[in-house]
């Protein structure tokens, strides 16, 4: 009888022992949350819209061909003096190299120093003696600008590809000739002259990454293909044209004979993208005569209301996406640093492929200005417009006029302009100005034009890029520039990856990651009282030994999603107001070396989305900010916290509790007490759950390990 009773007493004990600890461990977990310090007004998160192309994930524009006015090409640079000769300049570096001629018949234009403003023609150019090879070429000017010094800047533009056909595939003898059709925006045509043998060809191939992406354009339902041709010989010609997907019968087959006088052609035809993924291919093509061919488009035909949405000029698909997404703003950031303004307004048919660096596979066709601020204004985001750092201040001046006629048309309360892109990143140095001085001094006399011409009412908020990791380069740019709102950064995270590392070790390193270089940018900048902002922020994930397999498990897993909210928040609650996610659409993008003989690999980067296939196709991180943005605007507060895991918490609360952000950097869920007044409906990784009811002024909330959610009063 003792014996038993000894037992019951000890098993009492223990259970008594294990109730304790299951009580102190939900108190250790649990944590009370309330409306801390405000911190003004805060406007939802943006995303970079990005450059577009034809064989990925990027299907921005309706039209899906690109320079379909079949113009010649843009050439852009800048180039730093390094010595000024007397009939001309030898440039500082190798950025501007080319073959020797090509940079004849541009135009050049003094954008820093004594000379600035004075302009002229480069009659040649020349590769540096060989004693001389670390200097740059040698160029001829007429007239030589005067006054002019070692380290000034100098701006290159001219149309100096001579490729008839920039970004389309040529066959046989294909001429670009200056007969465009009547009323044609653009200035050139295409000449195809078939051969006795030869015949002449004119393709476009798109939707090309193949098995490992599958069909990034599908082609389905109606869609119309249309051209202007004409046949200027006497000689009659046969035009056959084609477009079907590789592996499978063309949904579009025509043959016709074009007269002496310019003629639209339009067929439309019905798209049925079964089978198996292949590149998609546009065929024109003779094999006898000659024709002309200008102004080519193929489109998807659209039903209301999406006819309407796509008279900005870009896909149904990208549309909805950004309707959903709804990005505070939206940066305009495609790789144009050398175009010209002109090129940058003109309109589709009108448009040239440009480029800044070398090599025919950096010509791009970049949607317009005016087509960005459309688009803008449809989906109700502040515009974030990146001015191509080899402009002028009399472009700056015009293009402000332009600015101030968009604000009235589409009501902008804030339109931001960045002079360049990561004028200190080696990438784009050929477009580039590294020494802080001479960057500030162009920015500065772009920047006051632009204002000049936008005037008083427009709210321009103008930047300059600076290097995340380096705050020393930021400091210079604020202590120089007097034209400038401020600096902008990019703190991207997780920027390398172990083979040795698992999921588990990974994730709490990665959601406990620092933010030191953009504090101490914040404080600099407060001390000159400019703003810092965010014009890019993402996974980073391209260095380190790890496979592309094992940084796609992170990247796909729902952490990721929080990971980047919470990097966001992280900026907002030490000042920064303004941010831009990069980037909206991209399959996946090239690693760094993995060591001798191995090759790069790939790695699913940097897109919010898979693809634009069809609307919304969010990756976690691309599911998180569309998430948060249906929470963030309007006064932002800071979160109070009570409770041992309150560090693990990283939140925002808006409009006096109404609305909650909440990322869970802890390996275990927490359990959260907001306050409330009414019920309240959360979202998380796992979707829109419930309503959650409010009892006694509470709401008691569950947070997963590595997790994010949502919560406002409905």
């Amino acid at each position: 009888m003792n014996r038993r009773l000894g037992l019951l007493s000890l098993l009492c004990l223990a259970t008594t022992m294990a109730s304790g600890a299951a009580k102190a461990d939900l108190q250790e977990h649990a944590l009370e949350l309330s409306v801390g310090q405000a911190l003004g007004e805060l406007p939802r998160f943006g995303v970079n819209l990005g450059a577009r192309n034809v064989w990925g994930a990027d299907q921005l524009i309706r039209n899906i061909l690109q320079n379909p006015g079949l113009e010649l090409g843009h050439d852009g640079a800048l180039l730093i003096v390094g010595r000024a000769l007397p009939d001309g300049v030898q440039d500082e570096h190798r950025w501007t190299a080319r073959a020797a001629g090509f940079w004849a018949g541009a135009n050049f234009e003094v954008l820093s120093g004594a000379a600035a403003g004075q302009r002229g023609r480069v009659l040649d150019n020349r590769p540096p003696a060989a004693s001389d090879r670390n200097r740059g070429d040698l160029l001829q000017l007429e007239p030589p600008p005067a006054g002019l010094r070692p380290g000034d800047v100098l701006a290159l533009q001219g149309q100096q590809d001579r490729l008839p056909a920039p970004l389309w595939w040529t066959q046989g003898l294909v001429r670009s000739v200056a007969e465009p059709r009547p009323g044609s925006p653009g200035q050139r045509a295409l000449h195809l002259i078939a051969g006795s043998a030869q015949p002449a060809a004119l393709f476009h191939h798109l939707d090309a990454l193949g098995a490992r992406a599958g069909k990034l354009l599908p082609i389905n339902g109606r869609w119309t293909l249309s051209f202007w041709a004409r046949n200027p010989s006497a000689s009659p010609s046969m035009l056959r044209l084609s477009f079907g997907r590789q592996g499978r019968s063309d949904w579009l087959q025509r043959e016709l004979s074009p007269g002496a006088q310019w003629q639209q052609h339009q067929f439309d035809f019905d798209g049925d993208d079964k089978g198996p993924a292949g590149p998609l291919q546009l065929a024109l093509q003779i094999e006898r005569g000659q024709v002309l061919l200008d102004d080519i488009e193929l489109t998807p035909k659209l039903a209301p209301p999406l006819d309407h949405a796509a008279q900005t000029g870009f896909r149904a698909e990208l549309i909805e996406t950004l309707q959903q997404l709804r990005p505070g703003y939206l940066r305009d950031w495609q790789g144009q640093l050398g175009d010209s303004l002109s090129n940058r307004l003109a309109e589709p048919l009108a448009r040239r492929p440009t480029r800044y660096r070398p090599g025919p596979n950096e010509q791009l066709f970049a949607y317009s200005i005016p087509e960005f601020l459309r688009l803008c204004g449809l989906i109700g985001a502040r515009p974030w417009l990146v001015l191509p750092s080899s402009s002028s201040p009399e472009d700056a001046q015009r293009l402000g006029r332009l600015l101030a006629e968009s604000q009235r048309q589409y009501g902008f309360d804030e339109i931001v302009v960045e002079h360049g892109n990561e004028h200190w990143n080696s990438i784009f140095l050929p477009a580039g100005i590294a020494k802080a001085a001479s960057l500030a001094e162009v920015a500065d006399r772009v920047f006051a034009a632009l204002k000049q011409g936008a005037g008083p009412a427009v709210a321009l908020h103008r930047v300059i890029g600076s290097q995340y990791v380096n705050p020393a380069t930021a400091a210079d740019l604020l202590k120089l520039s007097r034209h400038s709102e401020g600096v902008a950064v990019a703190p991207y995270f997780h920027y390398e990856q172990d083979s040795a590392q698992t999921l588990a070790q990974i994730l709490p390193q990665l959601l406990h990651e620092g933010a030191e270089p953009l504090q101490t940018t914040l404080k600099m900048a407060a001390a000159w009282q400019r703003s810092v902002d965010v014009y890019e922020v993402n996974f980073h994930t391209t260095g380190g030994n790890a496979s592309g397999a094992q940084r796609n498990a992170v990247l796909a897993d729902p952490a990721a999603g929080t990971a980047l909210v919470r990097r966001l928040l992280q900026a907002a609650l030490l000042g920064v107001r303004r941010q831009a996610v990069y980037s909206l659409s991209g399959f996946d993008t090239y690693m760094g070396s993995l060591g001798a003989g191995q090759p790069r690999g790939l790695v699913e980067l940097f897109g919010i989305t898979r693809d634009l296939s069809q609307a919304a196709q969010w990756r976690p991180t691309g599911q998180a900010l569309q998430a948060i943005n249906q929470v963030v605007g309007g006064s932002a507060h800071a979160v109070a916290c009570q409770g041992q895991a309150c560090p693990e918490l990283t939140a925002l609360a808006f409009a006096d509790g109404r609305r909650w952000i909440i990322t869970n950097s802890a390996a275990r869920p927490l359990r959260l007490s907001l306050p409330c007044a009414a019920a309240m409906r959360v979202s998380s990784a796992a979707g829109s759950g419930p309503v959650s009811a409010c009892k006694r002024g509470r709401l008691e909330l569950s947070l997963p390990a590595h997790g994010w959610l949502t919560a406002q009063q409905i």
